[in-house]
């Protein structure tokens, strides 16, 4: 049995056929010639004979597309010559239109009728119900070798249609072969029912262009143009169309309507709108994936996160001027349907799913036409035909467009509310690849943490998109601890840079590391704040200095880390890595959520909800996984060690703080959800000197490794950045990342009853630096 394609993630590396890489690496040889509008149009009058474009209201907007695609698409050879070839067969689309409007003006004066307008957004069933109503025969529906060429081709006559067929199956053949994933989200097939939004393009004013390239400008301008003249033309073509073959009523459908209802019903009054509706959870990271398809059959440079951006508030705006022209619209006399406007119904996705031959009916019905039995059971012959997954299984993650599930119930709160959508069972799940135990050798010495350091950095394993420059971080105050050099310190320029206000701990570097981060980062100088966090007093005073500056802190990185050679005992009697790893981090947490200075609604009455809820960033490591089993007879009691044991006490330090992290995960997540997202991580090997106090004898070969095989503090900082601001991660909480990929810690600190007992160690050990009183949760 051949085995089922699935969908390739890789988004930023679409697949390409060799044929097809060989052809974009011959013509990069070379220079392309650039899109231009005036050869554009000179190009489709020699392909046709013809001259006459009737009225060139649309030039302009041709005009903008194509500077917008030759300015920012970032085409690649094939991807501009296919581009080319798209844009002269549409302007010589118009030119056979208006021959034929010139040789058969009769066709002016045919009716369009009242058509059935499925228009809702994107993945909620509309293609499925689309097919449904377009398999009456009393219907007529746009087919995709009709999109391509309204207009007769020469030689075809009045009811012709060989060429378009053979040219669509072409095309059809073609995508097949360049984009298979597409294919797979979205068949284009020759023969089949297809979106409107492809007549539309004859205007040069439909979504198109932003679904399936990166052209900003283009969709800017684009908002803000009156498009009812593209309404217009709309009606025009579906007048040849029906000239061609038969005026029975249309159905049309395409996403693209709900921007534009207004001056659809300007141009059809009579249209019915059928409005899907699905939870938008399980929708828009599905249609930024197909964008991300499509686009990749045109560029090498695919941007997932800029896709989410884009298509969340494109959608949200969507659903706004929908609702905007529903409102306006006097309602029916209460029925069915509940007093909704006479120009809508709607169709939930699960209700179509569940009968859609019932709802059909309904959709039927309110138009004042009835089911006959051959329209049924060509409706079933179609049920039948297409079913899912018939080219390949459609997978995605919402993480890799930067789409949050708390942003997308933000979004749409209102719209959820109002249809009374309900939240698909398991949607947005996020699994984990669980890891059990060490990588490669473990971490139980320098030899062996060496070497596993140096497997981990060959692994190829599948991780987030990193953040882009539109992450930002503007408004928000940001503590981060060890950050006078290595890894803090590259964490703080690239928060800074990110737009977020430092307060940084330091024991050292004040002011000069200070000055550093703004020159790097071109920032102000963040506030420094000098504290030595073995000292249990004076985290105390770090985080009351914090409190007395008048900041809500959104985001705590806890950074700050030692490996001494030898067991080094603090002020307070404890050891000097379980102090600044474990106990500093509990210290500061909880005194900074105790006085609400993290906002929160577990031990501040001041928290807040969503995406708005602020984060708390752990640095820990892999070596937890080679940590002794926690010890909770003698938490906290010092031990002597020396080089031969540094490491595995670095270890268990860092499972006391990952068990930590997991555990303040829990006690901060409320019913309603987190009140403070609190995710762990282990950045990687890092060439830094974090071993600067390992004896002299080892100092010279463990630098050589460093500076050779382990990144530098900058790379390494990317997944600190991508925990703290990760638009995905709004409203999230529990994650544990190893270096760029999310992964389940160790079973040790995953245990809630090693947690509990953790937890309630820490405090006794903490009590007195904890606030007398404080909630024990």
């Amino acid at each position: 049995m051949p085995r089922e394609r699935v969908t390739s993630t890789d988004y930023a590396h679409p697949n390409r056929p060799a044929l097809l890489r060989l052809y974009n690496g011959a013509r990069r040889i070379g220079r392309e010639a650039p899109l231009d509008a005036e050869r554009l149009l000179e190009a489709a009058r020699a392909s046709t004979g013809l001259g006459d474009f009737g009225d060139l209201g649309f030039a302009g907007a041709l005009e903008v597309l194509v500077d917008s695609v030759e300015r920012e698409a970032r085409l690649h050879p094939l991807g501009r010559s296919i581009m080319r070839g798209r844009l002269v067969a549409l302007l010589a689309n118009r030119l056979r239109v208006e021959a034929l409007y010139r040789e058969h003006p009769e066709i002016d004066a045919l009716p369009v009728g009242r058509p059935i307008v499925i228009a809702g957004l994107q993945r909620t069933g509309t293609t499925l119900l689309h097919r449904l109503l377009a398999a009456d025969p009393r219907t007529r529906a746009l087919r995709s070798w009709e999109a391509l060429h309204p207009a007769p081709l020469p030689g075809e006559g009045r009811h012709g249609s060989f060429r378009r067929k053979a040219e669509a199956r072409i095309a059809e053949l073609a995508l097949r072969a360049m984009a298979p994933d597409f294919f797979a989200i979205h068949p284009v097939e020759a023969d089949a029912p297809e979106e409107d939004i492809l007549l539309l393009d004859h205007a040069f004013t439909s979504q198109t262009p932003e679904a399936t390239l990166h052209v900003p400008s283009y969709a800017s301008w684009l908002e803000a143009q009156d498009l009812v003249p593209s309404y217009r033309y709309l009606e025009r073509l579906l007048k040849v169309l029906l000239w061609q073959r038969g005026t029975a009523p249309w159905v049309l459908k395409t996403p693209n309507h709900m921007e534009c209802l207004f001056e659809l019903l300007t141009v059809f009054p009579g249209a019915l709108i059928v409005q899907t509706h699905r939870d938008p959870q399980a929708t828009l990271a599905s249609f930024c994936s197909m964008v991300a398809h499509g686009r990749g059959v045109f560029s090498d440079e695919v941007d997932p996160r800029e896709i989410g951006r884009h298509w969340l508030r494109k959608v949200r705006r969507m659903m706004e001027r929908t609702l905007a022209v529903r409102d306006g619209i006097p309602p029916t006399p209460p029925g069915r349907d509940g007093g909704r406007q006479a120009s809508f119904i709607d169709v939930s996705y699960y209700d179509l799913l569940a009968d859609p031959i019932g709802e059909v009916r309904r959709i039927y019905a309110r138009a004042g036409r009835s089911l006959e039995p051959d329209a049924e059971l060509a409706m079933k012959n179609a049920l039948g035909r297409d079913t899912q997954h018939r080219f390949g299984r459609h997978v995605y993650r919402g993480d890799d467009f930067g789409l949050s599930r708390a942003g997308i119930d933000e979004a749409f709160e209102g719209y959820r509310a109002r249809f009374g959508i309900r939240h698909e069972k398991g949607e947005g799940k996020r699994g984990l690849a669980v890891q059990a135990g060490p990588s490669g050798v473990g971490h139980r010495g320098v030899i062996a943490a060496t070497v596993t350091a140096l497997a981990d950095m060959r692994r190829r394993e599948r991780g987030a998109f990193p953040l882009g420059d539109a992450d930002r971080l503007d408004g928000k105050t940001a503590l981060v601890t060890g950050a006078s050099a290595g890894l803090g310190k590259a964490v703080a320029i690239e928060l800074a840079r990110r737009g977020a206000r430092l307060v940084l701990a330091c024991r050292s570097g004040i002011p000069e590391v200070g000055e550093e981060i703004a020159a790097k980062s071109g920032t102000r100088p963040p506030e420094m704040i000098r504290a030595d966090l073995s000292d249990m007093d004076q985290v105390v005073a770090l985080a009351g200095a914090v409190e007395r500056r008048g900041h809500a802190i959104d985001l705590l990185c806890c950074n700050a880390g030692l490996v001494p050679p030898r067991a080094l005992r603090t002020k307070q009697g404890f050891e000097a890595m379980f102090a600044v790893h474990y106990l500093a981090s509990h210290l500061l947490a909880r005194r900074l959520l105790l006085r609400g200075v993290i906002p929160n609604a577990v031990y501040a009455a001041n928290g807040r909800t969503g995406t708005a809820i602020p984060r708390i960033v752990f640095v820990s490591s892999e070596s937890h996984r080679s940590a002794d089993p926690p010890d909770f007879d003698r938490f906290g009691a010092f031990t002597d060690y020396g080089v031969r044991d540094a490491l595995l006490w670095y270890a268990n330090s860092k499972l006391a703080l990952t068990t930590f992290g997991t555990e303040l995960a829990r006690r901060l997540t409320l019913e309603s959800g987190p009140s403070v997202g609190v995710h762990v991580l282990c950045p990687g090997p890092i060439a830094s000197s974090i071993a600067r106090d390992a004896p002299a004898v080892l100092q010279a070969p463990i630098g050589v490794v460093m500076r050779t095989f382990f990144p530098g503090p900058e790379e390494a900082a990317a997944p600190v950045v991508y925990l703290a601001a990760a638009p995905e991660l709004a409203g999230e909480t529990g994650w544990y990342m190893h270096r760029m990929v999310r992964k389940a810690p160790s079973p040790e600190a995953l245990d809630a009853d090693h947690g509990r007992r953790l937890w309630e160690r820490g405090e006794a050990l903490l009590a007195p630096w904890l606030e007398a009183g404080s909630p024990a949760r």
